[in-house]
């Protein structure tokens, strides 16, 4: 099992998207932004916990986010409103070198703050071993 998780101020993001609206668009995908402009007042919030998605994701997998295009990790919902993960790219391709099987988000935020937690099932369970050495077991 792989564990991610990710804390942002959502200060942050109403910073950043008030000042530069188009990266919205370069990070998230239509249907989040969709989803983050209709929470009105939350909408700061909603953006944050996305981007702590796709930060917990690539700490789940043991490579973080650098290196990988930022709609690498993205959430759809179900009808009942729960996020589900979506993993492309290098984020994908890093899951099924881990032999990830199943995966499952959970999002929040309060007072100014978002997170996200990253839980993926599966694989070696052998995230430290990528140089091949027997010293890393």
């Amino acid at each position: 099992m792989y564990v991610g998780i990710d804390l942002v101020r959502t200060e942050r993001w109403e910073r950043l998207l008030t000042k530069f609206p188009a990266r919205a668009e370069a990070i998230f995908t239509e249907a989040e932004i969709a989803h983050c402009e209709g929470k009105k007042a939350h909408k700061w919030e909603s953006f944050a916990a996305l981007w702590a998605v796709r930060e917990a994701a690539g700490k789940a997998l043991g490579i973080g986010i650098f290196g990988s295009a930022w709609r690498d990790a993205h959430v759809t919902w179900t009808k009942w409103g729960a996020p589900v993960l979506h993993l492309e790219g290098t984020f994908a391709r890093r899951a099924e070198e881990l032999g990830v099987t199943d995966m499952a988000v959970s999002i929040s935020h309060e007072g100014g703050m978002a997170a996200a937690v990253v839980v993926m099932q599966g694989g070696s369970h052998d995230t430290h071993n990528d140089s091949g050495s027997e010293s890393a077991r």
